[in-house]
């Protein structure tokens, strides 16, 4: 989901990827993917921290639903795995410079003028690379030279890298020391790099030369494919692409996408582990083609309604209406950054529509003004509403300060609380209301806390019987119902024993954990997020359950030496990791550990995740110690009815005794 230009990402990578024709991610972020967002904030275990359209320098390990790697705006509402955006100069209230057309509305590079800070007016191009140079080769060969990048793309075909910088001094010193420097015997070049440009800005002022702009829909950057489709057949299109295709085909699709990912898995583990070769051959010859049997897929118990969480923009509709809440219709880079109210979209709870009818009401008569994605202007953001299938609701309001005193901003949170006490709001079963005060960031800056401005901290929701707090910023399945069938699929496929200790790595709040706690002599649960670290002990707590232990921090970091307290016990690892994956240094932990048999692999984007499922099945090396695991069946499992995302669950085992 992005509602402002987003930069790529490399393949699985540990670093952000500037991408040419993308505005890079610390200037603007994209939207996120309801759980894209909450993906990204799991940055201590993908391979790319600094990935999801939308990502916080901490969060959830554990955020996450589907997406796609085409992400639309909305994914927000249309999958969920688990950027932000940076906004910059103000307008005044009130104003608002739309229409296309001035110089500065057709410049794709105006973002980085003016003094705006992005760290694309810090790049250089590196020229000349060794022939298949890879990111992590280049990355660490810059390190070692005393540089710092903070983000790099590398384009093999044409032996070019693009690498930008966080200020001047940084790259100044990148181009003393890259230019004429040898690698593998290339003397490498480097020159200063332009900006790249912003896709929205250049999509609109191509149509504009092109003579395609007239019409107030276009200037605005509707996408082109289907704008001349009815508003609601445009968001539903976007949201849920799949929602006027019967259910048993939707399955069908989905089923279809997992298939070929097994079948890419069989070839590559051919290919990186000969010793695995003719069992591969055998394994394709009974699984049409597939590394391992691929069990049919689960539907999900409910098909509409379902998303406890969901993150609503604000912004300008297509009939030009301001601070309109809703779900954008296309991509940022697709020149879309229009927004629709989602009343038609029917994965979505009454629950949630009704608050985004009231918060509407709200913001019409507010005198701040919403938020301009293309200027990075003005002030109400973003509005996301989790609810639970009790009377619970949560809503966390985002507003950019911009550069206004703090009294004005204790201003707006007051107006917010007297609204939503003893107002028109009073009486409409929010629970929990927060306010962000979201500011610009540089690189390396935290997102901005939550602060409560009404009820209680939490939200309690209900799971196979058991009670979990759920805070701001934690991970929650977005499909409760699904998720009950996930967590009792996981259970059945982990083979463990009463005297099995269950490594939960990204735990979230603990619900895989703590669903298991009971049938196991131990969990241990790995987190970044310090909140969620705090709900998963207060969920155990709840639940009467004392054989549960969570740990907060980089998995990467805390594993080796849990790993080694744990030797000699009989461990089961379960992994659910953001759509990119687990970090290299992760797979490489669980591969030295002996003692480690089964592990059952959650992925919520198979195709991201296919590195992670090729590093487990590799042969035994200096950097993968442990003898190889291989798939031995898998299941996909439908949490996102009406889009094309599921879930798929792939049990890995030891190819023998280590």
């Amino acid at each position: 989901m992005t509602d402002t230009p987003t930069m790529e990402k490399t393949e699985l990578q540990s670093e952000t990827v500037s991408h040419e024709g993308a505005v890079p991610e610390d200037l603007t972020s994209p939207q996120r993917n309801q759980e894209e967002e909450e993906n990204t904030n799991k940055a201590n275990v993908c391979d790319n921290p600094n990935s999801a359209n939308d990502v916080k320098s901490v969060g959830t390990c554990k955020e996450k639903e589907d997406t796609e790697n085409d992400v639309t705006t909305n994914e927000s509402a249309s999958v969920g795995c688990h950027g932000d955006q940076v906004p910059q100069k103000e307008e005044r209230d009130g104003e608002r410079s739309s229409a296309a057309g001035t110089s500065d509305d057709l410049d794709p590079y105006a973002y980085a003028k003016d003094g705006k800070y992005t760290t694309e007016n810090f790049k250089i191009e590196v020229r000349n690379l060794p022939r298949y140079a890879g990111f992590s080769q280049f990355k660490k060969r810059m390190v070692n030279q005393g540089l710092t990048p903070h983000k790099v793309k590398i384009i093999q075909r044409d032996n070019i890298a693009f690498v930008a910088f966080r200020c001047e001094e940084d790259r100044q010193k990148a181009l003393e020391v890259l230019n004429s420097h040898v690698w593998k015997g290339c003397s490498l070049s480097a020159s200063k790099s332009n900006p790249a440009a912003d896709p929205l800005v250049k999509k609109r002022k191509e149509r504009e030369e092109s003579g395609a702009g007239s019409s107030q829909k276009r200037a605005r950057g509707n996408d082109e494919d289907d704008e001349d489709l009815p508003v609601k057949d445009r968001l539903l299109l976007a949201v849920t692409p799949l929602w006027n295709v019967p259910y048993e085909e939707q399955l069908k699709q989905k089923t279809e996408s997992q298939k070929v990912v097994l079948g890419k898995l069989s070839r590559a583990i051919e290919n990186v582990n000969p010793g695995l070769g003719s069992w591969v051959v055998q394994q394709r010859k009974q699984y049409d083609n597939m590394c391992c049997k691929l069990e049919d897929i689960t539907p999900s118990p409910i098909l509409n309604n379902y998303r406890n969480k969901n993150e609503f923009n604000v912004g300008i509709s297509p009939e030009g209406k301001e601070k309109t809440i809703g779900f954008r219709l296309g991509r940022y880079r697709g020149g879309s950054c229009t927004v629709v109210n989602p009343y038609d979209c029917p994965n979505l709870p009454e629950t949630a529509k009704d608050m985004v009818r009231i918060f509407q009401t709200y913001l019409e008569q507010s005198t701040r003004s919403g938020y301009d994605t293309e200027k990075h202007q003005g002030h109400w953001k973003q509005v996301t509403v989790r609810t639970t299938q009790g009377s619970e609701v949560m809503v966390m309001v985002q507003f950019n300060v911009q550069d206004l005193p703090e009294e004005e901003i204790d201003k707006e949170k007051q107006l917010l609380l007297d609204y939503f006490s003893t107002g028109p709001g009073r009486d409409c079963g929010i629970t929990s209301l927060f306010f962000q005060a979201h500011k610009q960031r540089r690189p390396g800056d935290e997102e901005a806390s939550y602060q409560l401005i009404l009820g209680k901290e939490f939200i309690q929701e209900k799971l196979l019987g058991m009670t979990f707090r759920i805070s701001p910023d934690a991970f929650f399945q977005v499909n409760t119902l699904a998720a009950e069938v996930l967590y009792c699929t996981v259970a059945d496929w982990c083979d463990f024993t009463e005297n099995s200790t269950v490594l939960d790595v990204c735990c979230g709040t603990g619900t895989i954990g703590l669903t298991l706690a009971k049938h196991v002599k131990k969990v241990i649960g790995v987190e970044l997020c310090q909140q969620a670290v705090e709900d998963a002990k207060v969920n155990a707590s709840v639940n009467g359950i004392q054989n549960a232990e969570f740990l907060c921090g980089k998995a990467e970091d805390i594993l080796p030496d849990l790993v080694r307290r744990l030797h000699g016990t009989e461990l089961v690892a379960v992994v659910d990791p953001p759509r990119a994956g687990l970090h290299t240094r992760v797979i490489s932990v669980l591969r030295k550990c002996s003692n480690l048999t089964k592990l059952v692999y959650v992925s919520c984007n198979s195709q991201s995740a296919m590195p992670n499922f090729i590093d487990l099945c590799r042969p035994t090396s200096n950097k993968y110690k442990g003898a190889a695991f291989r798939p031995v069946r898998a299941v996909p499992v439908d949490l996102f009815p009406h889009t094309r995302h599921s879930e798929l669950i792939i049990q890995f085992e030891r190819t023998q005794a280590t």
